[in-house]
């Protein structure tokens, strides 16, 4: 098994043109895990013992002469929709994440949730106009909020 305690890099800003590329396939709700065992396509087992940051479609885990190892997030039934007002997104965004269900909103402002025909149709009840799609759900901890304590002296981050 090949231990992987860190990320080495992205896909999006590395140069693997020669190497052989093995993708490790991940549900979106894995990557947030700092502890996991999965195997790659080819079959190579991986563990993966890292810090608390979430791990993003491109992730190289691992990279040697011949073979780079590479996070592959898989694509899953979403719910995608894209409100017409800020009070809109403001509204439907808070409700939503009231039922903790987990958002995502990507550069074209469309906000997906991983599908769940309740709220499927809450939504069309609503008027927001959703569409039942196959997609992969990025950037999982576009925010992060991290415990708050009485000696808590960090900040949200926004990535």
């Amino acid at each position: 098994m090949l231990l992987v305690e860190k990320v080495l890099g992205n896909l999006s800003d590395t140069t693997t043109d020669s190497l052989g590329l093995d993708y490790l396939d991940l549900d979106w709700f894995d990557t947030g895990k700092s502890i996991l065992r999965k195997r790659t396509r080819a079959g190579q087992e991986v563990g993966i013992r890292k810090d608390t940051t979430p791990l993003e479609d491109g992730d190289i885990l691992y990279m040697d002469a011949e073979r780079a190892i590479v996070v592959n997030i898989l694509p899953c039934e979403c719910i995608v929709f894209k409100p017409t007002t800020f009070k809109g997104m403001g509204t439907v965004c808070f409700e939503i994440g009231n039922k903790h269900i987990p958002i995502f909103i990507n550069e074209a402002a469309e906000v997906l949730v991983e599908f769940e025909y309740p709220l499927y149709r809450l939504l069309e009840r609503a008027g927001y106009e959703p569409r039942r799609e196959v997609r992969k759900l990025l950037k999982t901890h576009a925010l992060r909020v991290r415990r708050h304590e009485s000696n808590y002296s960090r900040k949200i981050t926004l990535k």
